[in-house]
């Protein structure tokens, strides 16, 4: 579940209130700071940092709580899960589908206008 969906939030502060209220004293401080505090191992903070940064663009320690909770809470609840070939292959697959159905792309090609026909849009 995600914790950007109130009602599993909401969920979750009246299962735990006291356990959501300490997170909420967290939340607007920044990552960085908070991981340093408890995590020594130099290659672990790295991670977290490059986890900030794909979220935010800035490492950690300019990365607000929240933000860095919400990433790795989605991402990796359960464990880490990326796409096979990394985020790249997500945008591969999509077009690999769309040519096997029949489709065809024209890459570096500027598009100036979207043909319709009947409210679809076929070229």
């Amino acid at each position: 579940k995600s914790l950007e969906e109130p009602i599993y939030l909401f969920g979750q502060f009246f299962k735990k209130p006291l356990e959501c209220l300490t997170l909420a004293y967290y939340l607007p401080q920044n990552a960085g700071d908070i991981a340093r505090r408890f995590i020594k191992d130099p290659e672990l903070l790295s991670f977290i940092d490059a986890e900030c940064f794909i979220v935010s663009t800035v490492n950690a320690l300019q990365t607000p709580m929240i933000n860095a909770s919400m990433v790795l809470c989605d991402r990796h609840f359960g464990g880490i899960n990326y796409p096979v070939g990394g985020v790249g292959g997500i945008a591969k697959s999509l077009a690999k589908g769309l040519v096997d159905q029949g489709s065809e792309i024209l890459y570096k090609a500027n598009v100036t206008n979207i043909i319709m026909d009947r409210g679809k849009a076929v070229g």
